[in-house]
């Protein structure tokens, strides 16, 4: 990519990540400057950029607030508009909040797969309703 295309990249990335507005003017500095929602949106602008198919984004909240959570499944709702993403947590609230379909893997075995919908008030697994309903995990 030629310069202004590059620069062009970077702009589109951030807008899709949702942080466009909030960094322009900070280019030139460290993502450590930034705050931790900021750091994991910035960290979704940057796997946009390339164009994939597929992201496959691992516990992309764990350790924000609640503001920072929220603004970071508002961009997965608008990009699941154009990508397949994979989205890896513990927060079952947040799963059956922004997730189409559902895989439950315990100890690395896949126990149950399916609609969310249907997962989470249907499971057909012991495990997977006692890991859903909080009686283990």
């Amino acid at each position: 990519l030629s310069r202004s295309e590059m620069d062009d990249r970077v702009e589109w990335a951030l807008k899709k990540a949702a942080l466009w507005e909030e960094v322009k003017d900070k280019l030139n500095q460290s993502g450590l400057s930034l705050s931790g929602g900021q750091q994991q949106r910035l960290c979704i602008a940057r796997s946009v950029a390339v164009k994939p198919d597929v992201l496959l984004l691992d516990e992309p909240t764990s350790a924000l607030d609640p503001i920072s959570t929220a603004k970071i499944e508002e961009t997965l709702f608008q990009l699941k508009k154009n990508y397949t993403i994979i989205l890896v947590s513990n927060n079952t609230k947040q799963i059956a909040r922004a997730t189409d379909r559902v895989a439950f893997l315990l100890m690395g075995d896949l126990i149950e797969m399916g609609e969310t919908s249907r997962v989470f008030t249907v499971p057909r697994d012991k495990r997977t309703d006692d890991y859903i309903s909080g009686r283990f995990g």
